[in-house]
């Protein structure tokens, strides 16, 4: 068991590498003019939909990915993980890529034909800064659990989306 919270911020710069590269397809989300989604699967039947705000030179402003986590009341979950580079925080992109998100997610869940969604965030109890974005966003009382994979205190932010 790793004693290290799994953090957003290293699989953004891994991204922001993969972009450098050119091994990373990018597609225009459609509804969200400076959003883009990449897909990809880290690991047998685990889909991986990653999502960033780009400046003009391709460089990552934002950074979301979400990634299937069961189900809740029998509606499917999506864990997601945000992160923004030190120099660029503290000025609401984090908030807008979530918000961003959670919208594309109830399209998304929609066209699959379904009529709820939930969207959660496992913040390390340390880390004050996603715990705002958290509470700013999806507007829920958050849970204190300890984390499965660290074993860190954490709190879960768990919100409900309707689709229709």
């Amino acid at each position: 068991m790793s004693t290290q919270m799994a953090d957003p911020h290293q699989g953004m710069v891994s991204f922001q590498q993969g972009l450098q590269a050119g091994i990373l397809e990018l597609v225009r989300v459609p509804s969200r003019p400076n959003l883009y989604a990449h897909f990809d699967m880290p690991a047998p039947d685990t889909p991986r939909l990653t999502y960033v705000q780009l400046a003009s030179d391709r460089t990552v402003q934002a950074f979301l990915a979400c990634i299937r986590n069961g189900q809740i009341d029998g509606f499917p979950c999506m864990a997601v993980g945000y992160a923004v580079p030190e120099n660029l925080r503290n000025q609401g992109l984090a908030k807008q890529i979530l918000s961003d998100v959670m919208q594309e997610q109830i399209t998304l869940a929609k066209r699959g034909g379904h009529s709820v969604l939930y969207l959660e965030a496992v913040i390390d109890q340390e880390n004050l800064s996603s715990q705002k974005v958290a509470e700013a966003v999806f507007r829920v009382e958050r849970e204190s659990i300890t984390d499965s994979e660290s074993g860190r205190p954490a709190y879960r932010y768990t919100k409900r989306l309707e689709t229709a």
